[in-house]
């Protein structure tokens, strides 16, 4: 699967880029790969906000936002598409990413049991009967964007 974290500001918000949070308060829950972006900032596509709110409930940050206490949140992609889903809130979601990484299964290097190649193979299975698909759409409703797997870093 692909995992996106992602910046998310009111529709009406004149927020369209990464760089446009210049300046900016975004809230994002403490310990989370948003919160290190932001006050790290290793990557120069970040910019340097104005205040990073930093809630230790992740369900806090949609409410942040909601009521203006922050110009934007920045969360995993899946967890902002289920509170707008859940709670029938429209944010809109920049189209740059924060960070986008492939997620995988980790084996010890000196695993000789042969885990690794029954389990790809039975996901292979999965990929092209459909049953990936299949079990992903139970919980996301746009599973094809998160199985592009393949093509992603290409």
């Amino acid at each position: 699967m692909v995992s996106r974290q992602v910046v998310a500001v009111n529709k009406e918000s004149d927020i369209y880029s990464l760089a446009d949070l210049e300046g900016k308060t975004i809230a994002v829950q403490t310990t989370t790969r948003p919160e290190k972006i932001f006050l790290n900032r290793t990557d120069e596509h970040i910019p340097a906000v104005w205040s990073l709110i930093a809630l230790q409930k992740r369900e806090l940050i949609y409410p942040f936002l909601s009521k203006g206490y922050a110009d934007a949140l920045a969360a995993h992609e899946t967890a902002i598409c289920q509170y707008m889903k859940d709670y029938n809130i429209e944010f809109r979601i920049l189209d740059e990413p924060l960070e986008t990484v492939g997620l995988g299964v980790a084996f010890d290097k000196n695993d000789d049991r042969g885990i690794e190649r029954q389990l790809t193979e039975v996901l292979n299975q999965m990929r092209n009967d459909g049953t990936e698909k299949k079990i992903i759409s139970r919980y996301i409703s746009d599973a094809d964007k998160y199985l592009e797997v393949d093509s992603y870093g290409k």
